[in-house]
């Protein structure tokens, strides 16, 4: 990932590109190449309590560079104020680069000053770099922390009661506000306490409706003289880190070595700059606490615990990139938290205060998905061996029901779902508690994902040779295939989304593809094809499916209006790359010949990972022109999809 003075030339160049490093704690450095922050969840320092279900707080939201060369003053720095662009230093900037760690380099003539910014795995500090490249004679470098001290959710406009204060001792800067901490650490220079407030701040790439203005508070000014050739470093952090040169250089070593190894540990091929990006990504979405417990975080900047979202992750963040090991742990442990809630899949682990949250009734059957694709590639299947009896109890819940979900399986051996939970399956909007899409009755990938998992289990009984199990699973999946077949099928050729009753909902979706995509799909070759040929001629955009076909009333493509409308256009048109994935193995499925087809709907990306956060996918996308992206800025399933297809099916 190179960008040049071309990329980065203006202020809307510049700030529509970010980077983004993180710790593997859920904290996270997250900015634009010109450090200009455009989000409310921007900050160099974005870090959530030690041990703690929370979400995280934004500490350090930036910091401010002057150069001062041969008695001139250069502002390397850009802010965005409501009426004004101040400093520029964007025109500076000549170059960005993310290998091995994300770096900049600013050119003044023949001053040439890089920056490299880091997190070391596992610490709750940020790491800046300065390395006088070029210069004909020293500098002086003025840096200026800026303290956000709120949540990454909210801003911040007034600057009464926010009770800031500074504490300066030998090297290090204790910051105090707003009922929270930070730290400014440093081996070299000179403090000069200087508290001053920047106020009528705007992050205008929020997803808001009205955007507000932020204000921070800065203590004070570090400054210090570099020669040609020296290196400084300093340190953000949640705590007072004392840290000399040598180990703050083999903290560097270290955090490259562990990006290195997200490549070299990939058995995919390496020969085309989409992987080698998406691995990179993919690098940031999964950790394993420091050893405590394996987790895959839904994205960034929100850092949640999904169930689905982690199931939709498994193949391609960890089985696609070698990482199998990892992938049974977290199965495990997933699989834990049924067995001890009462063997029903929670949904998520709630960010505030860390318990588990039953509601999606599809997060259970998202498990075999993974569990499925887990056994296949790594060749084993002692995961299910010690634990048979409890997956055995965990589907048999659906064929009893669940309460809690209200979902229950009708005498057709389809799965019913009758719950007033808006976030009963993944079209989970809402506004005003109410679901934005109405769906109940048999869900068609509900009903799909539950003859996968029927069939994945009397695949396993047959292997372990029980065959009492095999054959309740076998004719199960047999009355449930032929049942979703006589009732979801429609005339003109697609599947209906939902039915209840006599009721049913006519309108095209792209939840329909997981009746052909999944491993073992529900529909015969001829209907297959059939809906493969819909959702390419009806949903398919630049960057995802559309959840809506855009010729329905009620479509809305893009993210714009009201908070509510913008909420509604996520599954009312919007289009998510995450089903894209799936699109692409359905079509490969009947044109297995035709993969420059795929390729084609893969290179799109390629743009993408150039824009918004670099080297990610965005969670979603508006299912109209411009195509702009939406919610997080790098989402685990996006990035997962594509490195799964490319893996499978590539």
């Amino acid at each position: 990932m190179y960008l040049g003075k071309a990329d980065v030339n203006t202020y809307e160049k510049g700030s529509s590109r970010e980077y983004l490093t993180t710790n593997g704690w859920g904290g996270f450095c997250f900015s634009t190449v010109i450090g200009a922050n455009t989000r409310r969840e921007h900050g160099l320092l974005v870090v959530k309590k030690s041990g703690e279900e929370v979400y995280p707080d934004v500490l350090i939201s930036k910091v401010d560079e002057t150069v001062i060369s041969k008695g001139k003053k250069y502002h390397l720095s850009t802010n965005r104020y409501t009426d004004v662009i101040y400093p520029d230093g964007y025109r500076y900037l000549q170059e960005y680069h993310a290998e091995p760690l994300p770096g900049m380099l600013f050119v003044i003539h023949s001053l040439f000053l890089k920056k490299t910014v880091f997190m070391p795995r596992s610490q709750q500090f940020t790491v800046i770099k300065y390395e006088l490249a070029s210069s004909p004679e020293n500098i002086q470098l003025e840096v200026r922390p800026l303290a956000s001290h709120r949540g990454v959710d909210k801003i911040c406009p007034e600057k009464e009661g926010a009770g800031f204060e500074s504490f300066f001792t030998k090297n290090s800067v204790t910051v105090k506000g707003r009922g929270l901490e930070s730290h400014f650490s440093f081996n070299k220079g000179d403090w000069r306490s200087k508290p001053l407030w920047f106020d009528n701040l705007i992050y205008e790439h929020d997803d808001c409706e009205i955007l507000g203005t932020d204000s921070l508070w800065s203590p004070g000014i570090l400054s210090f003289d570099m020669s040609e050739g020296e290196t400084v470093y300093l340190i953000l952090g949640a705590n007072d880190e004392t840290l000399g040169h040598s180990d703050l250089l083999e903290l560097e070593k270290e955090t490259a070595r562990h990006m290195q190894a997200s490549l070299s540990g990939s058995p995919l091929i390496l020969k085309t700059p989409i992987v080698r990006d998406l691995l990179h990504s993919a690098t940031h979405c999964v950790s394993n606490m420091n050893g405590k417990r394996p987790i895959v975080f839904s994205g960034y900047p929100s850092v949640k615990e999904s169930a689905r979202e982690t199931f939709i992750s498994i193949p391609g963040l960890l089985l696609a990139t070698g990482k199998m090991g990892f992938a049974e742990d977290l199965l495990q442990v997933w699989l834990d938290r049924a067995i001890n809630n009462s063997h029903i899949m929670p949904s998520k682990v709630d960010p505030h205060t860390g318990d588990l949250v039953t509601e999606a009734c599809d997060a259970g059957l998202w498990f075999f998905y993974a569990l499925n694709k887990y056994c296949n590639q790594s060749g084993s299947t002692d995961l299910v061996s010690r634990n048979w009896a409890d997956l055995v109890t965990l589907l048999d819940k659906y064929r009893t029901g669940i309460s809690a979900m209200g979902i229950h399986m009708d005498r057709d051996g389809l799965l019913e779902t009758h719950s007033d939970n808006p976030r009963n399956n993944w079209m989970d909007g809402e506004t005003d508690g109410r679901p934005i899409v109405e769906r109940r009755g048999k869900l068609v990938e509900i009903n799909a994902l539950w003859y996968n998992a029927l069939r994945t289990m009397e695949q396993y009984a047959e292997m372990s040779g029980n065959e009492k199990d095999k054959t309740s699973f076998s004719e199960l999946a047999s009355k449930c295939r032929q049942s979703f077949q006589d009732i979801f099928w429609a005339e003109k050729g697609y599947l209906y989304d939902w039915i209840d009753g006599k009721e049913r909902d006519e309108s095209i979706r792209c939840n329909q593809i997981l009746a052909v995509s999944l491993p073992v799909s529900v529909m015969d070759p001829e209907r297959g094809r059939s809906v493969v040929e819909t959702c390419w001629n009806e949903l398919y955009t630049t960057f995802g499916l559309r959840t809506l076909d855009p010729h329905h009333e009620k479509y809305k493509g893009r993210c714009e209006g009201r908070i509510d409308q913008r909420e509604k256009a996520r599954f009312m048109g919007m289009a998510w790359p995450w089903m894209l994935g799936q699109f692409i193995t359905a079509f490969l499925r009947f044109n297995p010949d035709r993969k420059e087809i795929a390729w084609c709907f893969l290179r799109p990306f390629l743009s993408h990972l150039r824009k918004g956060c670099l080297g990610g996918v965005a969670e979603v996308f508006d299912g109209s022109m411009p195509y702009k992206p939406h919610g997080d800025a790098l989402y685990s399933p996006s990035v997962a999809e594509l490195l799964r297809v490319i893996g499978e099916d590539m």
